[in-house]
């Protein structure tokens, strides 16, 4: 009888515990969960006109995207360039994708742990119309461990990220999924277009080198072959030449530079459907040169011997 009873009360104190456990369930993670925003930030990207980004202390100048007239500028100082194609709207997409899923701390005290102060966080405001603040977000550390997941692939991409973030004037941090620092990350410089030269490779028929002294000569194409001059050049070398040529992009911008002399070399890119490009080369010291195109007149790069300049004004030879 004492066996029975005690059997009883044991299965009375299971009941109690699994009746706690599911009003824990029911009711207390919910209640959690229901604390933490399901985005972010939410706004109507067609309203924006300005974002300001302000990096890490130490790593950039603070820039700005402004938009106007419909077309976006970006601008540090008193240089004003045209963005990288997509840049603003990979910038507005990221900042709106930001679903926070946990979190990871409140207060002040544990800002400078997760690299979200004003000095150690990468900052993005964004900017309505009549300077209406739309956002303003903080981008901390990240940190990352193995993979829990049985389809994350062995020895690659097995590894999940962890970003923290927190919004300007709020003390809630939040744990975010994904390496944001990489989407907001880099300078100025980074987010200019360096187009440099864009066309069709199978456009061009004829490409003009004007050297120092007697070295100028004419790339030709003639009935399906390439003539460096009078003679028959190599067809791989061409191909590879204009594969470069036709895509190429300008790496150091060199923007106090103000040519106070001609060219000291050209090249004229001429061919069907396709409108003239001009590429004028500066020295800039006995090793260093400034390039700049005719499809971005009022910008130029700096190159030594064996960068840019080097790929782009072949000498003839080049091509046998």
């Amino acid at each position: 009888m004492s066996r029975r009873f005690n059997n009883r009360k044991l299965l009375v104190v299971l009941g109690g515990l699994l009746i706690l456990l599911l009003l824990t369930l029911v009711i207390k993670i919910p209640r959690e969960r229901s604390t933490l925003k399901g985005t972010l930030v939410a706004f109507d990207t067609a309203g924006v006109e300005l974002i300001t980004i302000v990096p890490k202390a130490g790593l950039s100048e603070e820039f700005r995207f402004t938009r106007n007239n419909g077309r976006w500028n970006i601008i540090q100082g008193e240089t004003v360039a045209v963005p990288v194609q997509g840049a603003v709207e990979n910038i507005l997409s990221g900042i709106m994708a930001i679903k926070p899923q946990t979190l990871a701390a409140v207060g002040k005290s544990a800002q400078e742990e997760y690299e979200l102060t004003d000095s150690l966080a990468t900052r993005i405001k964004v900017t309505g119309k009549r300077g209406r603040k739309l956002a303003e977000v903080l981008i901390g550390k990240f940190s990352y461990r193995q993979s829990a997941s049985p389809y994350a692939g062995y020895g690659r991409n097995n590894f999940d990220v962890t970003t923290y973030v927190r919004l300007a004037g709020e003390e809630e941090i939040y744990a975010v999924d994904g390496f944001l620092a990489l989407t907001f990350s880099g300078g100025f410089n980074d987010w200019r277009d360096k187009t440099f030269i864009r066309c069709k490779r199978d456009d061009i028929n004829r490409i003009t080198f004007t050297y120092p002294a007697d070295s100028s000569f004419s790339l030709v194409k003639r009935d399906s072959f390439w003539f460096a001059g009078n003679q028959k050049a190599d067809s791989l070398k061409v191909a590879d030449y204009l594969s470069y040529l036709s895509l190429a992009e300008g790496r150091e911008f060199a923007d106090t530079f103000r040519p106070g002399s001609y060219p000291s070399y050209q090249i004229l890119i001429e061919g069907n459907n396709l409108l003239s490009i001009t590429v004028k080369c500066f020295r800039d010291g006995d090793d260093q040169f400034i390039l700049n195109s005719s499809l971005n007149p009022g910008v130029y790069y700096s190159s030594d011997r064996d960068g840019m300049f080097a790929e782009l004004f072949k000498p003839r030879n080049h091509f046998f």
